[in-house]
């Protein structure tokens, strides 16, 4: 029997789908050095373990929402899904490290059958402030991947080697394949006769400007929270000496600021408060905490307490933006909303890429302060995205 739409399950299951990006990656960060001892591999091929996942997730999902749009969310997430669950197989007996990538990217691409159907699934079964319920719903259960990988990984290292994790990821795909066959309804139905129309429908939704501001607000938003993400260990273990126990522990709780953001922003959902004030009260607060950071480092001070905290603010902002950057960008392309999950899904990707180069080339001169400016750049910028964004809508309400 499919899970109603309005159920805890539904949210769980469209959460645990959209989740599946950062579980892939965080859950193997513990493990990375274990390649190196296991596989032969360098340093570089071990990282290039999380670049060709975010490459193979990052690129495929332009023609996996366009291809939902088409022949319906079920069948594009069941074939991502068993994608998913056979890469995870091969990166579980990967005999050597060429083989292990080759399945790492192959994993990547058929996560995003899943992840970047969920929010087109949402789309599709609510609308208005509903809609923006729900995504926030979905969103604290995304922040929970991220909150628990590290510390699951580092236990799962305990009862086994690095293979054990890929071996989890492999079940976890064979539950999310069962899970969408038989507890979720199709929301899109298949359009019988349509064509794919790749350039035509990308052209469509690229002309609406509200839509791909909001696109370009997500997208570096999330540079701005991974500039801290890929350089975490850096950061707090090499440069602020905590342990590895210590590390995961941080690293929760960072995570937990999104979750918190996640849950006001339903809370003000429920009542009635317009999505504008935590969008404008995020979108803002989240470059002053990362320039707060930023200016104690550049004083000399590099503690825990003089940094953490202001990491844990960005992350609240991002969880109270989110789902309301989400709603805004899919809410005026209603029968393009796979092809718009996908188009910022990519943006996303690309701009963590993105702004993992830049940590690189800044911390090697600047340390943990680079990593702060990173911060500052990217959030500014999001900011500056989306007040031009407002400006052109309240342009269009004078006209």
């Amino acid at each position: 029997m499919a899970l109603r739409p309005h159920s805890v399950g539904f949210t769980f299951l469209i959460g645990a789908l959209a989740a599946l990006p950062p579980l892939s990656i965080d859950l193997g960060l513990p493990a990375l050095t274990l390649l190196e001892d296991s596989l032969g591999a360098s340093a570089t091929d071990a990282a290039l373990t999380l670049s060709l996942f975010l490459a193979g997730f990052g690129v495929s999902q332009l023609l996996m929402g366009p291809l939902s749009d088409r022949h319906g969310r079920r069948p594009v997430m069941l074939a991502g899904m068993t994608l998913y669950a056979l890469a995870g197989l091969g990166c579980t007996l990967a005999p050597s490290m060429e083989v292990l990538l080759a399945f790492r990217l192959l994993e990547g691409i058929g996560a995003a059958g899943g992840t970047t159907l969920a929010m087109a699934v949402v789309r599709d079964s609510f609308d208005g402030q509903a809609a923006r319920i729900k995504m926030s719903q979905v969103s604290m259960v995304i922040t929970i991947a991220p909150i628990i990988a590290p510390s699951l990984g580092g236990l799962l290292l305990v009862f086994g080697e690095w293979r054990l994790i890929y071996a989890v990821l492999t079940i976890t795909g064979v539950l999310l394949v069962l899970a969408v066959r038989f507890g979720l309804a199709e929301s899109h139905p298949p359009v019988p006769g349509a064509r794919l129309d790749l350039i035509g429908r990308y052209a469509t939704v690229l002309r609406q400007r509200r839509t791909m501001g909001y696109v370009l607000v997500n997208t570096l938003g999330s540079g701005g929270l991974f500039a801290f993400i890929s350089s975490s260990p850096l950061v707090l273990m090499d440069a602020m000496g905590v342990s590895m126990q210590v590390f995961g522990l941080l690293f929760a709780t960072t995570s937990s600021g999104i979750l918190l953001g996640s849950t006001i922003n339903s809370m003000l959902a429920r009542r009635g408060v317009s999505p504008r004030m935590p969008l404008a009260l995020g979108l803002v607060a989240g470059p002053l905490a990362a320039l707060a950071a930023a200016g104690f480092l550049a004083a000399g001070v590099e503690r825990l307490e003089t940094f953490i905290p202001f990491i844990v603010v960005v992350g609240i902002c991002r969880g109270m933006t989110t789902p309301n950057i989400t709603h805004a960008a899919l809410e005026p392309v209603p029968h393009h909303a796979g092809l718009t999950a996908a188009l910022m899904g990519c943006g996303q990707m690309l701009c963590m890429a993105l702004s993992g180069v830049v940590v690189a080339a800044l911390y090697p001169h600047l340390g943990p302060l680079g990593v702060a400016l990173a911060m500052v750049v990217f959030l500014g910028s999001g900011l500056a995205a989306w007040l031009i964004v407002e400006r052109g809508e309240n342009r269009l309400h004078v006209a």
